[in-house]
């Protein structure tokens, strides 16, 4: 029988690479997407896609056939935990035998905060379940500065004071997935996956600056203003309140740690951000 590997949030940034880091290595690999016909032109034809969406129970059943893996991302919704126990019981019920689930940093101490409580709640209904499992806990993506806080006018705008983290490019983490879920010696394993160094804002800035030729500077923004900013875009409340935490926790350097586990798992030590910035320069030159 054939083995296949479900991937879910697979039209994501670390899905994306997870799934294309399978196919390359020969495995069966299943992009679980919402919209086939959209998703399709991201994959090549010899990766496989499934309707699946984790607010669709009825999706369910046809994604997890003949599975035998699953690299779990869940959905960043306020009903996360409802939503992905409910998933992890479904592919318990249908065979699967192992999970490597993306997890985040910080989820096991004694920092409270709401994403790290849903992963947290997440992980333990995976212990519970019997099913074997990875957690992988990444630090803040380097990718950040381009997805959910990039560069306007040369400036980098953030409530983080001095604070320091050590970011993490996701195609790193994409990269421990793959590995993780390709070989054996990972089964209740927990891994934290960081960067190589702690930054501040002002050293990404600088980073930046260095990459493209183009200056760039942080804006230590209050975090009442920040958190009016994002209402006034739009961005739901809950979501607000959950990123205001995590500004919170790197604006005390929490999250400034340093491991060894991406270079343990691949063999190769983690992208750096000064070359993250090289090789998105034309990206951060049309911020």
């Amino acid at each position: 029988m054939v083995k296949t590997i479900l991937v879910t949030g697979a039209t994501g940034t670390v899905g994306r690479d997870v799934t294309k880091l399978l196919s390359k290595k020969g495995a069966t690999v299943r992009a679980g997407v919402r919209d086939q016909a959209k998703a399709r032109p991201q994959f090549d034809d010899d990766i496989a896609l499934a309707t699946f969406d984790f607010e669709n129970e009825a999706s369910f059943a046809g994604a997890l056939g003949g599975v035998t893996k699953i690299f779990l991302l869940p959905p960043l919704l306020p009903n996360q935990v409802e939503l992905t126990n409910a998933f992890v019981d479904a592919a318990k019920r249908a065979g699967v035998r192992r999970i490597v689930k993306l997890s985040a940093i910080g989820v096991d101490n004694e920092i409270q905060f709401t994403v790290g409580k849903w992963h947290a709640a997440n992980e333990q209904h995976i212990r519970e379940s019997g099913l074997a499992f990875t957690f992988l806990r990444p630090n803040s993506f380097m990718q950040n500065f381009i997805t959910y806080f990039p560069p306007r006018d040369g400036s980098i705008y953030l409530p983080w004071g001095n604070g320091t983290a050590s970011f993490v490019d996701t195609r790193n983490v994409a990269s421990v997935a793959a590995d993780v879920l390709t070989s054996d010696g990972h089964e209740e394993k927990i891994y934290t996956l960081t960067g190589p160094a702690a930054l501040g804002i002002a050293d990404v800035a600088r980073i930046l600056s260095d990459a493209t030729g183009r200056e760039f500077k942080y804006v230590d923004v209050p975090e009442g203003a920040a958190r009016d900013g994002m209402l006034q875009a739009g961005v739901p409340k809950w979501q607000v309140e959950a990123l205001m935490e995590l500004h919170a926790i790197n604006k005390q350097s929490r999250w400034s740690a340093v491991t060894a586990d991406i270079e343990k798992i691949t063999g190769a030590p983690p992208t750096d951000f000064a070359q993250f910035a090289r090789d998105h320069a034309e990206k951060f030159r049309a911020s």
